[in-house]
């Protein structure tokens, strides 16, 4: 679960919505900033466990979420999920703005 790194306490839904939607508006590349951001508005619509998923990918390193977001290189089999909710938000988002 998520934790604040100030107090290492578990994020009540709220706070952790602020945390993620703040961690994906601002990345470190315009291609993640792209990906990131098509998940704000999906992120209410989210069940915790999910929420809490995509709140610690948004915790790993720039280089790995280029690696698995953006270049498409294959996630390890715990992240899978994961990064497979954030591509298909990605899509979906395009889909819809065509």
């Amino acid at each position: 679960m998520p934790e604040t790194i100030a107090t290492n306490r578990p994020l009540n839904r709220d706070l952790l919505l602020k945390e993620v939607r703040y961690r994906a508006s601002y990345r470190g590349t315009l291609e993640l900033d792209i990906i990131c951001r098509s998940l704000l508005p999906h992120l209410d619509t989210l069940a915790d466990d999910e929420l809490h998923m995509v709140a610690s990918l948004l915790q790993q390193p720039e280089g790995r979420l280029m690696d698995w977001l953006v270049e498409a290189k294959p996630a390890p089999d715990d992240w899978q999920l994961v990064v497979a909710l954030v591509r298909h938000l990605f899509q979906h988002n395009r889909m819809r703005a065509s």
